[in-house]
């Protein structure tokens, strides 16, 4: 069965209009697509190559991180490849294995001290430019220990999809229109605050995705105090709400540790306050900690718990992507979830009814589905799921 057209997922991105800090995490997901990677760098810039920000899949290890602003960037990364500044110099293009993985580099004390705590290997690396050359910023595909590193055909079908990327990358400043909003597929991310505001506990992501709130991930939020990051990141997310938990929590000028308000800790236990804002559902559950438990015993804390949204749009293309179709049948099928008739699609597409009827017949066959609202009905729940069905699995 053919794959989606990778192309064709990147331009519904564009479609979509998605503001910076929701078009970074579904650009980076999309490029798996291009190319198979482990995990996938954005990093965003000035026109001068500094970097203002960067977004990366997956937890951030933020020592490893600091560390390496601290000792490398724009210093003693030049042991081992360019300086990072160095980008403002460099075409829009690909920077092949051959050049970056060579084994000056795997004997560096960038790799050993960077890369390697984190279970990277191989890369690729992209520049991008938009309008007139200026430059946006850099792309980085990793492959870790034991994979194969990255080909030249690989590194050619990430070359041939940089003008559309980059062009996603200067519109997306212009999203005006709020999106309609579903549950992202990664696990949630918890936080446990205690009565002065501190994090007793934080699971392995929740740095990220309050970094993700606030626009991404930069130098001074990985310097950040947790309780300060958390406290500016709940801010931002219920400013201007009127709902409880805006006067349950209070995160106003508090500063880094912002204390809970005691009418929440005061609340019977298991209370839960639920707010949904945009690109973040955010739920506190107001709890009485036992005795006999070693962690906070006898102390009155709130668990938050964190769970990034996405545009229904980008749920929607990954659910398409997943089908067991032809990419014509996955243009058929995108029209038909959205109402469209078959004459309709037609036109639009610019072929004959008679071809997208055969489309319709042969894309329900392969998803088995006998009607418009079976198909829409399937898609939701791919949507809703983050994955394929294993009857869609198996079939792919």
């Amino acid at each position: 069965m053919s794959r989606a057209d990778p192309k064709a997922g990147l331009n519904a991105l564009g479609a979509a209009q998605l503001p910076a800090e929701v078009l970074a995490p579904a650009l980076l997901e999309a490029l798996h697509d291009v190319v198979p990677s482990l995990r996938n760098l954005l990093d965003w810039t000035d026109e001068h190559g500094h970097l203002k920000r960067y977004f990366f899949e997956g937890p951030i290890d933020a020592e490893v991180a600091r560390h390496y602003f601290d000792e490398f960037h724009n210093r003693r990364e030049r042991e081992a490849m360019p300086a990072f500044v160095e980008l403002q110099r460099m075409p829009m293009g690909v920077l092949g294995a051959a050049q970056l993985n060579r084994p000056e580099f795997f004997a560096s004390a960038l790799y050993q001290d960077i890369w390697r705590p984190q279970g990277l290997r191989y890369r690729i690396e992209a520049v991008l430019r938009g309008s007139g050359g200026r430059l946006l910023g850099s792309l980085v595909l990793y492959r870790g220990p034991g994979e194969r590193c990255f080909t030249t055909e690989e590194e050619a079908k990430l070359a041939s999809v940089l003008p559309i990327v980059a062009h996603l990358l200067e519109g997306c400043a212009d999203a005006t229109t709020p999106p309609l909003w579903v549950p992202a597929p990664e696990a949630t991310q918890t936080l446990l605050m205690t009565p002065d505001g501190k994090v007793a506990h934080a699971t392995p992501g929740a740095r990220s995705l309050l970094m993700l709130t606030q626009g991404g991930a930069t130098r001074e939020r990985l310097e950040q105090p947790l309780e300060m990051l958390a406290a500016t990141s709940l801010r931002r997310v219920l400013q201007g709400l009127h709902a409880p938990l805006a006067t349950g929590l209070d995160v106003g000028t508090g500063g880094p540790t912002a204390p809970v308000d005691s009418r929440v800790l005061g609340a019977a236990h298991g209370a839960r306050h639920h707010v949904h804002h945009g690109a973040l559902t955010l739920e506190a559950v107001a709890m009485q900690q036992q005795s006999a438990t070693p962690l906070l015993p006898g102390t009155r804390w709130v668990a938050v718990t964190l769970r990034r949204n996405e545009p229904h749009s980008v749920a929607l293309e990954r659910a398409l992507r997943g089908l067991p179709l032809t990419p014509a049948q996955r243009k058929v099928c995108r029209a038909l979830y959205h109402g469209a008739s078959q004459p309709f699609i037609a036109q639009d597409l610019g072929v004959a009814v008679t071809t997208v009827v055969d489309h319709v017949r042969k894309l329900y066959r392969s998803l088995q589905v006998r009607s418009v609202l079976e198909l829409r009905a399937l898609v939701d729940a791919l949507i809703h799921q983050g994955k394929t069905p294993p009857v869609l699995a198996h079939a792919c």
